[in-house]
């Protein structure tokens, strides 16, 4: 860590948690303190809509994004090294107000209301009351069937969160490093001179629709080259006024980095990383934000690192110093969410990617790759996590410098195994080479860069199996609302075996996926007809060959849908086969009511369900049963077609909403009681109940083809990973790989320091935990959450 990096590090302004009521509180504020609403884009964008009511949408777009970077407030931060920012401030988040925004004012009426002085809240009265049925989320509603209204905030899934971030669209930086915008401005005009020329075959709608797109493109791309202008402009007038003499040729050259990208190709690492900055940040946070992004960062930078090192302009210290910025910028970026849909440590799931192999296949491990995790550690960000894809090549010095990261309670790097992606990948229809490039976005999501993966919204919703399951044994009565939301399946006391259970369920599955896809065809004909995205297009592969806007542009064979609770249902099966159906210990009715009745009166009923086979036990009983659930249930998923007409496939990006869905399920036949949170991570065994040891935690994994991005969690005690037991843990990693997993993660913290922070929030700010897919300030969490990282398992060898 540098001194630079150390000191923008203290200063650093966190914004990854939602607004509380409390902010004053120390264990329950929202952000910390001195973060503010900057009114920027929320008033620009309003602006150049006001000026272009009736031009073409994309026109519309184009055009506004210009009129935001030409106009927002820049700055440079003291010491900064790699420059851009979304707000005027650091502190401050930015607002979308094209997305949603309705719901901000009551926000500011009730507890958020000193991120706004008096003044801003009247112009943010304005800009709400010019929103009002336009924006997309009160477009959307507008058009919600009867029918499907109870869906759009039922307790079971989550078709609502239209404040939260459009996808993660991951765009083509070796594009943007080689052509530079200007060389794709080039492509741009050349392929409208085509059209132009070809106006034969490229009549009516098709061609005036491909030529407001070119056009649009290059509105947005000169803007882009005018905004990284601005700021070399504005560091070469902080240059002239600088009395120290270090920092004014940091200054300098900072101008001419900006002169020169993202307009050109890049020739060094600083330009690299400067240009990479530029596209992350214009994609995913100002001409429409992105949760959920991944960046392959090793395998970008490594080709400018060994020239410059080799060449002299660069060292390896010098090198970590700039990834230390890049991380911190990163970190600094935050998105201001309702209230009722955070509350876990919320960040954006910004994702770096180390390892993993070439094109040709062989492993992509190399010096850059040590740096980002030198850096990680230097730097102990929560926002910008690491993923390491790991594979039987991979150099085994990476993975023990993974394991001393792990080792100091970040919870990061996560783990993915490229022989289990590979098949999944080229089985949907990519190449080889395609499948070798993945990247992680978002909690475990995997994503080909450069296509149109993730357009529009970052899923068709959320599906909690568990729900699922207890609308099975309700006849589709919904426990928490009373309504019946589910299909009417036959009265559970007439099952005569657990594959009626199974059908049952199978058969909620089915109806609420399908109704989910009903909203999400409605939901993505907005974003597609309202938020076309100009500057992002011009980075995605196949768009300017196309002369088509990536939302019309699409190249992933499938959509996703976000799950949880599958563990729970297993769970649950698997009692219910052994006590109900074998040994008959309960009738059904007897379990409907216990169920009913949260447990009361039942305790020692309940205790025999909690001792019913558990899944992470390598016991074949329950595990095949998961199987079984998890592949049924994908299967019944699959039937439903998104608005592009691709089927549905399950990820596991649930982050921590196995904590507030949970909060609105009822009591489950695997012994968890009404509100408790479901299982962490959908492949993970329910807290507690896995006891074999961690070997038979990944067996049990291992039984379930990983045909989708599935998430799992562990818990060790730092002991674990040094020492003699470091060669141990690289050993027991080599061993979850063999087995074909996907994914894996670890906590390593001891109980006590939890219970003491939980005690004890003021000493324990900067205590950092994983929670799911993610790390977070354990401060920060809520105390359901807290209470279910201490409970789970501490693995041991």
């Amino acid at each position: 860590m540098s001194v630079a990096t150390r000191e923008l590090k203290e200063n650093l302004c966190s914004k990854i948690t939602v607004a509380r009521k409390d902010p004053g509180s120390v264990a329950r504020r929202g952000f910390r303190k001195g973060v503010r609403i900057c009114l920027d884009r929320a008033r620009l964008i309003t602006e150049s809509y006001r000026q272009t009511e009736g031009e073409p949408e994309i026109t519309r777009k184009a055009k506004s994004l210009a009129h935001i970077l030409d106009n927002m407030t820049i700055y440079i931060g003291d010491k900064e090294r790699i420059v851009g920012d979304c707000v005027s401030d650091h502190s401050c988040f930015p607002l979308y107000p094209e997305i949603s925004i309705g719901w901000l004012w009551d926000e500011i009426n009730d507890g958020i209301g000193y991120m706004l002085d008096e003044a801003e809240k009247v112009e943010l009265r304005g800009i709400i009351d010019y929103w009002h049925g336009r924006s997309i989320e009160d477009r959307i509603l507008e058009y919600v069937p009867d029918a499907l209204k109870d869906y759009v905030y039922f307790n079971g899934v989550d078709q609502s969160n239209f404040a939260l971030s459009k996808s993660p669209l991951l765009p083509n930086f070796e594009t943007l490093f080689q052509l530079g915008l200007n060389g794709i401005i080039a492509q741009a005009e050349e392929k409208l001179n085509e059209l132009k020329t070809d106006i034969i075959e490229n009549t009516g709608e098709d061609y005036i629709e491909k030529r407001q797109f070119l056009e649009a493109v290059i509105i947005a791309c000169k803007a882009v080259i005018t905004f990284a202008k601005r700021y070399a402009h504005l560091a070469r007038d902080l240059a002239k006024a600088e009395k120290d003499s270090h920092r004014r040729e940091v200054l300098e050259e900072i101008a001419g980095i900006c002169d020169r990208v993202p307009a050109n190709p890049c020739r060094t690492l600083r330009e690299a990383m400067q240009s990479l900055w530029f596209g992350y940040l214009i994609n995913h946070m100002i001409e429409l934000p992105g949760q959920g992004c991944g960046i392959r960062l090793d395998y970008l930078m490594y080709p400018f690192y060994h020239k410059d090192k080799e060449e002299g302009r660069i060292t390896r210290e010098e090198a970590q110093e700039l990834t230390e910025f890049l991380l911190l910028k990163i970190e600094e970026e935050g998105q201001l969410i309702k209230t009722e849909v955070g509350g876990a440590g919320a960040n954006m799931f910004k994702t770096i990617n180390i390892g993993g192999v070439t094109p040709e296949g062989e492993d992509a491990t190399n010096e850059f790759s040590f740096i980002v995790l030198d850096a990680a550690e230097a730097m102990r960000t929560i926002d910008t996590d690491i993923a390491l894809r790991y594979h039987p090549k991979i150099d085994q010095g990476i993975v023990l410098r993974a394991i001393d990261l792990i080792r100091t309670g970040l919870g990061y790097p996560k783990f993915f195994n490229d022989n289990s992606a590979f098949p999944v990948l080229v089985s949907r229809g990519w190449t080889p080479k395609e499948a070798r490039s993945y990247i992680i976005g978002g909690c475990v999501g995997r994503y080909i860069p450069g296509t149109s993966a993730g357009v529009g919204r970052p899923s068709i919703g959320i599906l909690n199996l568990a729900k699922c399951l207890e609308l099975a044994l309700n006849q589709g009565t919904d426990s928490v609302s009373g309504k019946r939301l589910g299909h009417p399946t036959p009265d559970p006391t007439t099952f005569k075996s657990i594959d009626d259970v199974m059908e049952a369920y199978l058969t909620q599955v089915r109806y609420v996926t399908d109704k989910l896809a009903k909203l999400d065809k409605i939901s993505q004909s907005f974003y597609v007809r309202y938020l076309p995205r100009p500057f992002s297009s011009a980075l995605i592969d196949g768009c300017l060959e196309n002369a088509t806007e990536c939302s019309r542009h699409i190249s992933d064979p499938m959509n996703y849908l976000l799950c949880c609770g599958n563990t729970n249902v297993a769970d649950s099966l698997a009692a219910m086969k052994k006590l109900v159906f074998e040994d008959k210990l309960v009738s059904m009715p007897e379990l409907l009511e216990a169920l009913k009745t949260n447990w009361e009166s039942r305790e020692e009923l309940r205790q025999q369900f909690l001792k019913a086979p558990k899944f992470g036990n390598d016991d074949d009983y329950v595990d095949l049963i998961m199987r079984e659930v998890t592949h049924r249930s994908e299967e019944e998923v699959e039937k439903s077609l998104d608005y592009y007409g691709r089927p549905c496939s399950f990820d596991g990006s649930i982050a921590g909403g196995y904590y507030p869905w949970g909060r609105k399920t009822g009591a489950t036949p695997d012994g968890r009681r009404a509100k408790e949170s479901l299982s962490d991570g959908v492949m993970s065994p329910m807290a507690g109940r896995d006891y074999r040891g961690p070997t038979a935690v990944i067996k049990s994994m291992s039984k379930i083809t990983p045909t989708w991005s599935y998430l799992a969690n562990q818990k060790f005690m730092p002991q674990f990973l040094e020492g003699e037991n470091k060669k141990l843990f690289a050993d027991y990693l080599r061993t979850w790989a063999d087995l074909g997993n996907w994914h894996i993660q670890f906590n390593v913290v001891d109980k006590e320091t939890l219970l003491d922070a939980q005690a004890r929030p003021e000493k324990y700010q900067s205590l950092i935990v994983r929670v799911a897919g993610y790390s977070a300030y354990f401060v920060d969490l809520t105390k359901g959450l807290q209470d279910d990282i201490i409970a789970r398992t501490s693995q041991k060898f």
